[in-house]
């Protein structure tokens, strides 16, 4: 019975640090980036990569004006779903994004991308989206 405490108490104690660890595994490469007419808004590009079991891709996160994308891609994140889509440059799926108005966003992707976020609204902005 103690020694089963000890394992569960052990666990407990290292399970904060393994996830830590997990999330620091990835890293962020902005691939590019647009302002928003006016500049209160830019639309961010980058290469995320969570090391070798995984693909790179790319996701889009809208900022404001001049701040850095941070974590995940807030509006959009896809991978070339095993090679099956177009890549860019940066070994994600090809994507390109424009600033139509100060409200409205539209992406283009890869056709054959494997999509997994594609928000058609961020705060005051609709973003549409094709897939070429």
């Amino acid at each position: 019975m103690r020694y089963r405490g000890r394992s569960l108490a052990l666990v407990i104690v290292f399970l904060p640090f393994m996830s830590d660890g997990q999330a620091s595994a990835c890293s962020n490469v902005e691939i590019g980036r647009a302002a928003s007419p006016y500049g209160k808004l830019t639309a961010v590009m980058f290469k995320r990569d969570c090391g070798a079991t995984t693909s790179f891709s790319t996701q889009i996160s809208i900022v404001a004006g001049e701040e850095e994308a941070s974590d995940i891609g807030n509006i959009f994140r896809a991978d070339t779903d095993h090679g099956k889509a177009q890549a860019g440059h940066w070994g994600g799926p090809w994507a390109e994004m424009k600033w139509l108005a100060p409200d409205r966003l539209t992406i283009r992707y890869a056709k054959g991308a494997r999509l997994f976020e594609q928000q058609k609204a961020f705060e005051d902005v609709v973003i549409t989206f094709e897939a070429r």
